[in-house]
């Protein structure tokens, strides 16, 4: 059965979620969030004479701005965190190339100074999985 998409928008107003049907311009609303898809064929099904599983759902659930800012935040500090420990990673392997190539240490002894397995220095001195 091919069924037409619809965008629906979700938005809390109160105690309820307030469903926007744009494209058969009727508005309805359900308690919790899981009502949602049903109310929304519902709607949209009636308005278009068709049965509910005919109409495929794209639900835009509106955020609250304050929420959608502390998002975007939560965001940010992700994208720094990978950076972060990207970096770290960048500067681990610079120390272990720095104790083989410019102190003469050996993977042993590399290991002791950086505190990890001898396994884990040759991880790190690997040039194939830093790229």
């Amino acid at each position: 059965m091919n069924r037409d998409t619809h965008t629906v928008q979700v938005t809390r107003e109160g105690g309820w979620w307030i469903i926007d049907a744009p494209s058969v311009d009727y508005r309805t609303q359900a308690r919790t969030l899981a009502e949602v898809d049903e109310m929304a064929r519902d709607l949209i099904a009636g308005a278009l004479d068709v049965a509910p599983e005919a109409i495929a759902l794209d639900v835009q659930i509106i955020k609250p701005e304050d929420v959608a800012e502390l998002l975007d935040e939560a965001a940010g500090l992700d994208q720094e965190a990978a950076n972060t420990q990207a970096r770290a990673a960048f500067e681990r392997r610079a120390a272990a190339r720095a104790l083989r190539d410019g102190h003469g240490l050996s993977a042993i002894d590399t290991a002791r100074v950086l505190g990890v397995t001898r396994a884990r220095v040759y991880q790190l001195l690997d040039e194939k999985a830093s790229a």
